[in-house]
């Protein structure tokens, strides 16, 4: 965590790290609201980093990822957008990370649903409701395994799956930096303080579903950025 606030943490978010969520909130449910079916994913990044940009951010921290379909069974920065389109019975997911003036990095991923299919709104709602119960049971002193045994309570109690490869649900964010204090996995025993950004991405072998905020750890309170 950078020296600017370490010796003087606050249960107040720092207004760069609500400003940089703000930025990236708006431009991921603005551009899930508005994707159509025929789009492609590069267009709906384009979209995506347009708007972003229209909000405030200068630059992106890790590649914007869209992935409809079969993509949305992965998303990870090596993810390039391609032509694939997005069908009018499908499920996909953004995931931007818009970078401010002033340095502060933010962080959001939201799932596209098309259509009826019923089995792609069940696991919208399963990762939303999942994703809610984690952020309600967060306490200022909890580990970041902890969170992740909570989630892995409630996943198990579903016909899902962990779909991040590297097996977590999230990791620090602070400015102009992540990742320095691992990752919301159940091996790190690092207390929570500061910016750490919830993305469960569950799901089948045929498709997946994910959401994401980033939440600011004071010591007496949880703040949740959205």
């Amino acid at each position: 965590m950078s020296t600017e606030y370490t010796s003087s943490l606050s249960n107040t978010p720092p207004p760069g790290l609500v400003e940089a969520q703000h930025i990236a909130v708006a431009a991921a449910e603005q551009t899930v609201a508005t994707a159509c079916a025929g789009e492609s994913e590069q267009a709906v990044f384009d979209h995506l980093e347009a708007y972003a940009r229209s909000l405030g951010a200068v630059d992106f921290w890790t590649p914007t990822i869209v992935g409809f379909g079969p993509g949305s069974l992965s998303c990870f920065p090596t993810d390039r957008p391609s032509d694939r389109p997005l069908w009018d019975l499908d499920i996909g997911h953004v995931d931007v990370h818009p970078v401010t003036a002033d340095g502060w990095w933010g962080d959001c991923t939201r799932s596209i649903v098309t259509g009826a299919h019923p089995r792609h709104h069940e696991l919208l709602k399963t990762v939303t409701d999942i994703h809610n119960e984690v952020l309600s049971s967060l306490k200022p002193g909890m580990r970041a395994c902890d969170a992740f045994a909570i989630f892995e309570t409630l996943l198990d109690n579903t016909p899902y799956r962990l779909l991040d490869r590297l097996e977590n649900i999230g990791h620090s964010l602070d400015r102009g930096d992540s990742y320095s204090n691992g990752y919301l996995n159940r091996w790190n025993n690092t207390v929570m303080t500061g910016a750490w950004a919830f993305e469960p991405f569950i799901g089948t072998h045929l498709y997946g579903g994910k959401v994401e905020d980033v939440v600011w750890f004071g010591p007496d309170s949880c703040t949740i950025l959205r």
